[in-house]
């Protein structure tokens, strides 16, 4: 668990506002057997466009190509299952209203010093964050953004992994 203060100090007395995120990057199996549950449905700013808003679509996030989203008002927690390690992470966070679900894939992995050609096919981020809208802090206000990850077995139901024993709790 991490968490983080800020407070505004600032001399001149005025108020400011900042963005923020926990850049978190979980090591997966294979990306294109990795699926995240908790997200679907929800309206996304896709850094890819412009960040043009769109909704989600199907019942949960897959990877075919490189992603860069900033997900809106998301739940409080959020499943990656790496279906390959039957392994779930379980990212719970607090005051983060929003996600950035990230793999750059392989062109922009290429382009990437620090980076190796095919590191992007065992990477994932997912990142609780803040910033569709800024945090402002008048003075004297503290902020306060909480991050909590765990990894669990996962089982498998039918055939699929039941992300409902995970997200329960």
């Amino acid at each position: 668990m991490l968490t983080s203060r800020i407070r505004n100090t600032n001399s001149d007395g005025k108020p400011f506002s900042f963005t923020f995120a926990y850049h978190t990057y979980f090591l997966v199996s294979d990306i294109s057997e990795v699926r995240v549950e908790g997200l679907e449905t929800l309206d996304y700013l896709d850094n890819l466009k412009e960040r043009e808003r769109f909704t989600e679509q199907g019942d949960a996030i897959t990877f075919e190509s490189e992603v860069d989203k900033i997900y809106l008002s998301t739940p409080t927690k959020i499943a990656i299952i790496d279906h390959e390690k039957k392994r779930t992470f379980v990212l719970r966070k607090d005051g983060l209203p929003d996600a950035v679900v990230w793999n750059p894939w392989d062109r922009k992995a290429k382009a990437m010093p620090d980076f190796g050609d095919d590191d992007y096919k065992h990477m994932l981020s997912v990142e609780a964050a803040a910033i569709e809208k800024p945090i402002i802090l008048k003075l004297g206000e503290e902020w306060k953004g909480r991050i909590e990850l765990s990894a669990v077995p996962s089982s498998y139901c039918s055939g699929q992994l039941d992300p409902q024993k995970v997200l329960q709790g």
